[in-house]
């Protein structure tokens, strides 16, 4: 295939620049997600990581560079208009609506839908996929488990149809027996055809199962390469997987 043949990213970031206030956090980022990949970014605390997250969805506005999102520049459009485009944001620490049930938790994940009868469809396909939350589907989200939450956040994201799913950090706070049940639903998202931008902090697992990587610090990418390769670098070895 010529380079001119290769597909365009279906989400490609160039040269971007962003941060809160006086504040630079993304100093240059460039990177791209092609359909069908799980790609991760991996990096320290503050790195920004889940700045970068914000900046795709329009929460942090671009500075400088360009965001393309299905060969359309989305840089400088609102958030509401991003969600609309395809692009579902499962931010870290979930961010339930806690007082509402998990039923009505994915409700508001299709709040800019209008098909009543296929949304009531996509909930109890949430629910064959998500066993655990058809149990628990008039409790209220602020009362399940942290990975039941975590399961709540995916699916309520899964809600909107998206093209594309940003995941930040998905297993924080998670027994390792959870964070195990998390991947394999992540695994079979991807499987289904959405191709997925994950943040991660345990690098390990998150290498393992993407196609891509990203290595970010302090705001710029370092490394990059395959799951495989990152996995095999010494640098990521030393810095990130804990082993000399």
């Amino acid at each position: 295939m010529k380079a001119s043949d290769t597909p365009r990213p279906i989400l490609e970031l160039q040269d971007v620049v962003s941060g809160y206030g006086s504040l630079t956090i993304l100093k240059g980022i460039s990177l791209c997600v092609h359909a069908g990949e799980i790609v991760t970014l991996i990096g320290s605390n503050g790195a920004g990581k889940t700045t970068m997250l914000n900046t795709i969805c329009g929460i942090v506005p671009v500075r400088e560079g360009h965001i393309f999102f299905m060969n359309e520049e989305i840089s400088r459009r609102p958030t509401h208009d991003i969600a609309r485009l395809g692009i579902a944001h499962v931010p870290e620490g979930r961010r339930l609506f806690p007082d509402l049930t998990v039923v009505e938790n994915l409700q508001m994940g299709a709040f800019l839908r209008k098909d009543r009868d296929e949304i009531e469809r996509d909930i109890e396909r949430m629910f064959a996929v998500f066993p655990r939350l058809r149990e628990r589907a008039h409790m209220r989200a602020g009362s399940l488990s942290g990975g039941e939450q975590q399961m709540c956040a995916i699916a309520r994201g899964l809600m909107a149809r998206p093209k594309i799913l940003l995941l930040d950090e998905p297993s924080l706070g998670l027994a390792p027996k959870v964070v195990a049940q998390i991947f394999e639903i992540i695994q079979q998202i991807n499987n289904d055809g959405i191709p997925v931008l994950l943040v991660e902090q345990n690098a390990h697992l998150a290498l393992s199962l993407a196609h891509r990587g990203y290595v970010i610090a302090t705001g710029t990418i370092t490394l990059q390469g395959t799951g495989q390769e990152l996995l095999g670098n010494e640098l990521v070895k030393k810095h990130y997987l804990g082993e000399a």
